[in-house]
């Protein structure tokens, strides 16, 4: 009997602990302050793997590629058919080889998809996370996840929410970002890892023969 009931409460512990649980504003605050505090000036790099959902599309796009970002703001991304998007923090250009085209952004007049990689910037530093968004947390078998919602207009105006999957190291899984306009960005990350500052370039100059558009204007 007494190995039944202690074979009982295992169980009972194991599922107990299996259940998600949502942290209160002063654990999730600790947390937030804790990611803060992990990734402060640390330069990341990661393959991910991307579904897109449009309300334009029939069918999801996917994507796979890799990723580099180094605070403050800088960031980059590289398809598997050899799209590019990097930022140097002070411009985006977006670079379309199948097209020869370059998009070229300044982020310091916001709004467009420089706005957008500023963003999800702030996200991968995981700074002044409380200032940007309301925050929920909960803690779950195998980590955390993080629930964001846009406190001003403007981020608003981009996007609706953003959940983050966290392992218990506290590294990256996974995001989901739904846009203001029911489009949905399901992004997992894989071998993330730190690395040195400055090894990766994060500036661009367009290929010989590219068009370079400048939609915000200069």
């Amino acid at each position: 009997m007494k190995a039944i009931l202690l074979t009982g409460l295992f169980f009972l512990t194991a599922i107990h602990a299996a259940i998600p649980s949502e942290l209160d504003a002063a654990e999730t605050s600790a947390l937030l302050r804790k990611l803060t505090d992990a990734r402060a000036g640390k330069a990341l790099t990661a393959r991910f793997e991307e579904k897109k959902i449009l309300p334009m599309m029939t069918e999801p796009i996917f994507e796979h590629g890799t990723i580099a970002f180094e605070p403050p703001g800088k960031f980059l991304r590289h398809t598997q058919d050899g799209n590019l998007a990097v930022s140097n923090g002070t411009t985006l250009w977006m670079y379309y080889p199948a097209f020869s085209q370059v998009e070229q952004y300044p982020l310091d007049k916001g709004g467009g998809p420089g706005a957008l990689f500023s963003m999800l910037t702030q996200i991968f530093e995981l700074k002044d996370v409380e200032r940007q968004f309301r925050a929920t947390a909960t803690r779950t078998p195998d980590g955390y996840q993080l629930h964001l919602l846009p406190r001003s207009g403007s981020l608003r105006k981009m996007i609706g929410e953003v959940t983050l999957q966290l392992d218990r190291s506290l590294r990256l899984r996974s995001t989901t970002l739904v846009g203001s306009a029911g489009d949905r960005i399901e992004t997992s990350y894989f071998d993330g890892k730190v690395v040195p500052a400055g090894s990766t370039d994060f500036e661009f100059a367009p290929t010989p023969g590219a068009t370079v558009v400048k939609p915000l204007g200069r």
